[in-house]
């Protein structure tokens, strides 16, 4: 599950990576899409960050040390 994740994230920061290339050939403010499109890289952001924070809890594999709970 962790191969398919660490997959999914970089498929996701490609395609950001790629779209704020492409805004650089619009117009400023066309039609209030900077605006919603930094919106949208905030939110993808967070939710990219506490993916990666959960990362230890999608591992699938039964000889992988676990964390302790108290």
């Amino acid at each position: 599950m962790s191969t398919e994740l660490d997959r999914k994230v970089d498929a996701l920061d490609k395609a950001m990576k790629r779209m704020r290339t492409t805004m650089t050939a619009l117009p400023n403010r066309v039609g209030g899409f900077k605006k919603e499109h930094d919106e949208t890289a905030r939110k993808i952001a967070t939710m990219v960050t506490l993916v990666e924070a959960a990362r230890p809890l999608f591992n699938t594999d039964k000889n992988a040390p676990r964390a302790r709970r108290r």
